[in-house]
């Protein structure tokens, strides 16, 4: 099944580096390099909007109309109570790997 699923998912370069063996892997940075400070909201929000400039009109406002529907489906989650959640949970893992639990 997990064949099945990664071909779903996985595009065929994500595939072929799954089943390279760790030595070809490439070598990580250590942990002590200084991670880049985060950027509040407003600020993330300024730069991806001057990156949308760059884009052609059509794809620019087809994501920020899929970032509104990812949005709005956000809010309609974080006001879940937890029982809620769980059954959500529930519903989903059921209909994606056919568990009944």
């Amino acid at each position: 099944m997990l064949g099945w699923l990664s071909r779903l998912v996985l595009d065929k370069r994500a595939r072929e580096a799954l089943k390279r063996p760790a030595s070809n892997a490439v070598a990580r940075p250590k942990a002590s390099t200084p991670r880049a400070k985060e950027r509040d909201p407003a600020t993330a929000l300024a730069e991806a909007e001057e990156r949308m400039k760059r884009l052609p009109p059509e794809k620019a406002q087809l994501i920020r109309s899929a970032m509104l529907v990812h949005r709005a489906r956000q809010s309609v989650l974080a006001n879940l109570s937890d029982e809620e959640r769980a059954k959500l949970n529930q519903v989903a893992l059921k209909a994606l790997l056919g568990e009944s639990s």
